[in-house]
Order: C-alpha cells, then sequence, then structure tokens
C-alpha cells in the first residue's frame, strides 16, 4: 500500500473490508495486523497534515497581524464595512 493522502489509504482499507460485509470473508490475524498497519499508515499522514496546516496558520499570523479567526455573522447580524462613512456626514 503506498498513499500519499489519507483519503486514498482509507478508500484501499474499505475496499479491503468490503468482501467481509455479510459474511463473505472473514478476518485471519493476519488480516487484522495488516489493517492495524494500514490505520497506523492513515493517522501518520492525518498527523502530518495537521501539523503543516497548523505551521501555515502560525506563519500567516505572524505575517499579516491576525489574531483572531473571522468574525462570525449570524442571521440576525448585518455585518458593516469598518471604517469612517463615504460621505462624510455623522450618524
Amino acid at each position: 500500500m503506498s498513499c500519499a493522502l489519507p483519503s486514498t489509504c482509507l478508500i484501499e482499507i474499505r475496499d479491503g473490508l468490503k468482501p467481509c460485509v455479510h459474511g463473505g470473508r472473514f478476518f485471519t490475524s493476519e488480516d487484522v495486523g495488516n489493517l492495524i498497519r494500514r490505520l497506523n499508515t492513515v493517522i501518520s499522514l492525518s498527523e502530518e497534515i495537521e501539523e503543516e496546516k497548523s505551521s501555515l496558520e502560525r506563519r500567516e499570523r505572524l505575517f499579516t497581524g491576525h489574531t483572531r479567526g473571522p468574525a462570525l455573522v449570524g442571521p440576525n447580524v448585518v455585518a458593516f464595512p469598518g471604517g469612517p462613512p463615504t460621505t462624510g456626514g455623522h450618524a
């Protein structure tokens, strides 16, 4: 099994499990060992992706100066752009 993305690994695992549905095939101890190794591969790939994502987010915050996440706007909230009105009048 050589997969570069967790989704690819999971698809291979799923396809390997399909013959076991409805008693078509049974697990041996070797099958369980292979499944555990494949799951460990998926876990490792996922952790690498999560670490890279976290690193990229930290780098972006450092370079852009943003320390908070995006503003959440609900259905009863109207978002207004920041800054003074362009007409020069007071509200």
